[in-house]
C-alpha cells in the first residue's frame, strides 16, 4: 500500500459528535469513512450523487414546477428583477 497522508477538516462540534456516534455504532472509525469516501471519489472521478440530497426548499420548488406554478420571464425581465434588488 502507498504511503498515507493526513487529511484534516473543520466541522462544527455538534455535527462531528453526531456523526462519530453513527460511525462508531456501525463499527467503523472516522478514518475508515473518510478513506472509503475518498477512494470512491478517486475511482469514480465524481462525488457520489447521493451526498447531494435536496433540502425542503428545493423539494418545494420542484413541486411547484410539477404543478405548473412557475412564471416565465424573458432574459431582460430577469435582469430587471435582479437589478431591482440592488
Amino acid at each position: 500500500m502507498a504511503a498515507s497522508s493526513l487529511v484534516q477538516a473543520r466541522v462544527p462540534s455538534e455535527i462531528r459528535d453526531a456523526a462519530i456516534a453513527v460511525i462508531q455504532a456501525s463499527g467503523l472509525t472516522v478514518s475508515d469513512v473518510v478513506r472509503v469516501l475518498m477512494t470512491r471519489i478517486a475511482r469514480d472521478k465524481t462525488i457520489p450523487p447521493a451526498l447531494f440530497q435536496p433540502n425542503a426548499e428545493t423539494l418545494a420548488a420542484f413541486a411547484e414546477i410539477e404543478r405548473g406554478e412557475t412564471e416565465t420571464v424573458t432574459l431582460d425581465e430577469l435582469r430587471a428583477i435582479l437589478n431591482a434588488e440592488d
